[in-house]
Order: C-alpha cells, then sequence, then structure tokens
C-alpha cells in the first residue's frame, strides 16, 4: 500500500510539473507572437510614415512647382508698353526711387538678362543717376513695329537748378528695362579660333547709331591677349571705330588661361559687314584678322 501511494504522489507531481511546463511553453510562446505582432505594427507605421512624408513631399513640391510657373507667367505681362499713361507713370516710380537715392530698388527694374549680359551693378545705376537736386522726367516715346514687345523711352531728367541729363532706356513689355535703347537682338554665336584663343560673338543689338556686340575672349594660350583696336567694316571701303562700353584700356589685355566678356559698340552700322580685330602678338608682331564674316585671310 505504501509504494502505490508512493507511485501515486510521483505521478500527481510528474502531472504537475507537465502541466507547468506547458502553461509556461504557452506562456512564452503567447509573449513572443505579441512582441512580434508589436514589431510588425511599428514597421508598418514607420513605413506608413515615410510613404506619407514621402508623398507629402511630393504634393508640396508639386504646389511650389505650380506656384512657381503661375508666378512667371504672371510676370510676363506686366504693363502696356501701348499706354503712354502706363509709361508715364513707371517714370515716376523711377524719378522717385533715384531722389530717395534707393539704387538697389532701382536695380530691380533692369531686365535680369541685361543686367547678366551687360555685367550691371548698384553702383554702376548709383554712379550714372546721382543727382545733387531732386528731379522729374519729361519723355520722348519710339515705337517700332518690328518689336512690338518693347518701346524706347528718352527721358530728360531736369532737376530743381534747370540742369538736365537724357538718358535712352529700353522698357520691355514684362515691365523690366534696359538703360539703352535696344531695337532688336540677333543671336550670332560666331566661333574663331587662333593660337589657342576662341573669339566667340555671342549677340548683336541694334541701337541707336550703330550696334552692339557681346565678345568672349576666352585664351586658353600661355600669352597675352593685347588687343589694339577692334572696327567695324562695310565692303571694301568703309570702316567704324568701336566704344568699349564696359571696363577700360586693361579689359583689352586678357592673360593666360582667363576668359574675359567685351562689350562693344561700332558706330553708325546697323549691320557691318565684318568685325576686325587688331592684336598685338608675343614678339610684337600686328595682325588684323575677321572673327564676324569669319574670312580665312589675314588683314594687313
Amino acid at each position: 500500500m505504501v509504494e502505490k501511494k508512493s507511485e501515486r504522489i510521483i505521478f500527481i507531481i510528474l502531472l504537475i510539473m507537465i502541466i507547468f511546463v506547458f502553461f509556461f511553453t504557452i506562456i512564452n510562446i503567447t509573449n513572443r507572437k505579441k512582441e512580434e505582432n508589436k514589431y510588425d505594427l511599428s514597421r508598418l507605421t514607420l513605413e506608413y510614415n515615410k510613404n506619407n512624408q514621402l508623398n507629402l513631399k511630393q504634393t508640396l513640391d508639386k504646389v511650389v512647382e505650380k506656384n512657381r510657373k503661375e508666378a512667371q507667367v504672371q510676370e510676363k505681362i506686366v504693363i502696356d508698353v501701348t499706354d503712354d499713361k502706363v509709361l508715364e507713370q513707371l517714370f515716376i516710380d523711377i524719378d522717385t526711387l533715384v531722389n530717395n537715392h534707393e539704387y538697389s530698388k532701382l536695380l530691380e527694374y533692369y531686365n535680369k538678362q541685361y543686367i547678366d549680359e551687360f555685367q550691371i551693378t548698384e553702383e554702376q545705376l548709383q554712379d550714372k543717376f546721382k543727382f545733387d537736386y531732386p528731379i522729374s522726367s519729361t519723355l520722348n516715346i519710339k515705337r517700332d513695329k518690328c518689336t512690338e514687345d518693347r518701346v524706347i523711352v528718352t527721358a530728360r531728367m531736369l532737376d530743381d537748378h534747370g540742369r538736365e541729363r537724357i538718358y535712352d532706356f529700353t522698357v520691355f513689355n514684362d515691365g523690366s528695362i534696359a538703360d539703352l535703347p535696344l531695337y532688336k537682338e540677333v543671336e550670332l554665336n560666331k566661333v574663331t579660333e587662333r593660337d589657342d584663343v576662341t573669339y566667340t560673338l555671342k549677340k548683336k543689338y541694334i541701337t541707336r547709331l550703330g550696334s552692339i556686340f557681346l565678345l568672349n575672349v576666352d585664351n586658353k594660350s600661355e600669352c597675352l591677349v593685347d588687343i589694339q583696336d577692334i572696327k567695324g567694316t562695310q565692303g571694301s571701303s568703309f570702316k567704324y571705330d568701336h566704344e568699349l562700353i564696359n571696363g577700360n584700356i586693361y579689359s583689352y589685355q586678357i592673360t593666360p588661361e582667363r576668359s574675359k566678356d567685351l562689350i562693344i559698340k561700332i558706330f553708325n552700322q546697323e549691320k557691318p559687314d565684318d568685325i576686325i580685330i587688331t592684336n598685338k602678338k608675343y614678339d610684337g608682331t600686328i595682325e588684323n584678322f575677321s572673327i564676324l564674316a569669319k574670312k580665312e585671310e589675314v588683314y594687313n
């Protein structure tokens, strides 16, 4: 009887241990499953947030791009250049900025392409439009059917003491201005290579009493480029002098491995046949060569 009782006790103990192990295993499995579900939920939440942020950024980018394009469209046509009253109001605003010496705000009126190509700065405007006394402008407006996107305005800026300065402006139909009379521009992109120096005539502007050329000189040689003169020609008999609009006499010298933009005006000729550069070489010899018609012969 004692042995049977002992066996029953042992059996009960083993059963209890089995039941304990079983329940402990079930609890571990359940906890592990909960952790896995929690991890999956966290991962899915993170991915959702990332995708949501990406979608939000893409949406915002589209909105910004749409607003930018709409702003560009609105900026394209700001004023009616056919309306004299509109032009008069524009120059009243310009007079006010000049009188208040607000040259940075005046620069904002300038055409962006004109600023880049003609290297316009606030300091230049201050030097050009600085008056000792308040001024007001009277206008002479000239329109051309060939250039409906702009108008040429001659402004007589008269101060309180009766002194005046006269300036020619171009007013574009986007409301921007240039302080030169630019009737028309022509893309050229004429490239001439000589002795590891590249001469590029980028553009021509038709202006009053002549034409303006944008010339880039890229000196890839080991020698100094020393330009002595630049002339326009018409046929074989007519030669036209030039004016350097930007820079000074030292601007004609381009050191090795340097590039420089020259803005030159050819007087009294809107359509010269050719532009001839006179260059002094490193050995002292003088050469003349074509950069517009790109004639192969060297002029003497």
